[in-house]
């Protein structure tokens, strides 16, 4: 009997559908076993990348977020897959936005397991009700709808926001991760035109788009938010919505999935979904989990049976079905699944709006120096110029130090 050790983040979804996987796999390799371990977040990124436990024989299979792929990629974390029998229909049963990320110096290190993007979510029949249109027309001039700018969206935001009856205008994940604090305000720095790194690498996120962007997102965790949003992540955004008690968020679209299950959710058939706001454009970001075989990995021919086997189509569509996001555009395209999960039937137009972080292993450095910024600007009334401004030269040096950009 062979074992393998998968390692997850710690979700429900996640982990209820990797069950369910690893059970449809034993029907054909009884031979070989699966353990999960979950962590949260921070901590799996930390164990798993941070600490190498991928090389040190912590984990056998790893999904790991793209984000940290090219510094796992770099440290010689995970496998390159390419000597494998690939999928037959690799990569074409993919959209092109779920291949790019996976891929480092032309090696493919992770097959997509899960995909977001960032999608508009709303409560439709609040929008729709007619007492509210006709006070919202009178107030702001405009017919009550999807916001298409981020004023627009402020308005929308000011309307539903009644502190008295615990109703609040939007929800953002304002906990200090260095995940959704950072995607929020990249949301903001490149719908606003402005730029993360140039093509030089060096930081330019702390110009006018970037310090427009982080003072729109104090502006509305002071104003249209609960005090509670500081201290949700993404998972917990996502199930304060789902009660029902918020007009609107952006978030990734796996949340829309939640907000369809009736063990989750207060909003079920009730919300609404659309392409994000936008300021010069509208604009999403790709960011999604990939599984992979680490380099400590004792069997990594066991491995990719297991990675093989449920990155087929009807194990993919499972993962939808079960509240993850299947990555193939056939669980995209398919009846079933967007008969239950309606945001499947914008997912390909959201894909091509989205942007993705630099694939290089020293973003994760710069992405640091974010996080702290947004932190000390939303948890420590920091000025949003200062706090980016100290945040680029902070990046800057570090770029610098690893050789990514040269000294001046």
């Amino acid at each position: 009997m062979t074992k393998l050790v998968l390692r997850t983040r710690e979700q429900d979804t996640f982990e209820n559908t990797l069950a369910w996987q690893i059970e449809d796999f034993r029907k054909i390799r009884p031979d070989i076993e699966i353990e999960v371990v979950a962590k949260p977040i921070s901590a799996h990124q930390l164990e798993m990348v941070v600490q190498e436990g991928a090389k040190k024989g912590e984990g056998d299979l790893f999904l790991c977020c793209t984000d940290w792929l090219p510094e796992a990629y770099a440290k010689g974390l995970i496998v390159p897959l390419d000597g494998f029998d690939l999928p037959d229909d690799w990569p074409d049963g993919w959209h092109p936005a779920m291949q790019k990320l996976v891929y480092q110096e032309g090696d493919l290190i992770g097959i997509p397991w899960h995909d977001g993007p960032q999608m508009f979510i709303y409560l439709k029949h609040i929008f729709e009700d007619p007492g509210h249109i006709a006070q919202f027309e009178a107030r702001y001039g405009w017919r009550l709808d999807v916001p298409k700018t981020w004023e627009q969206f402020r308005q929308v935001a000011e309307f539903f926001t009644h502190p008295e009856n615990d109703e609040w205008g939007c929800i953002c994940a304002g906990y200090t991760d260095g995940h959704n604090n950072v995607y929020d305000f990249l949301i903001q720095l490149w719908s606003r035109g402005g730029v993360l790194l140039d093509n030089q690498s060096q930081p330019q996120f702390h110009g006018p788009a970037g310090v427009d962007g982080l003072t729109f997102l104090r502006d509305l965790y002071r104003d249209f938010m609960p005090a509670a949003a500081l201290q949700l992540g993404s998972v917990e955004a996502g199930d304060y919505f789902a009660k029902g008690k918020v007009a609107m968020m952006w978030n990734w679209c796996g949340f829309a999935a939640v907000c369809e299950m009736p063990e989750y959710s207060n909003v079920v058939g009730k919300i609404g979904l659309a392409p994000l706001p936008a300021g010069t454009e509208s604009v999403s970001l790709n960011i999604y989990w990939a599984l992979t075989i680490t380099s400590g990995c004792a069997d990594k021919e066991a491995a990719w049976a297991f990675i093989k086997h449920i990155s087929q189509p009807h194990c993919d569509k499972v993962t939808s079905m079960m509240g993850a996001n299947g990555t193939r555009l056939s669980t995209w395209r398919d009846p079933e699944v967007r008969a239950k999960y309606p945001h499947y039937e914008i997912i390909e137009q959201i894909h091509g709006q989205t942007l993705t972080l630099p694939a290089i292993p020293e973003y994760t450095l710069v992405n640091d120096c974010i996080s702290g910024a947004v932190d000390a600007v939303l948890h420590r009334g920091a000025d949003p110029a200062e706090a980016l401004q100290a945040a680029a030269d902070a990046a800057t040096i570090h770029l610098e130090m690893s050789g990514r950009l040269q000294r001046n």
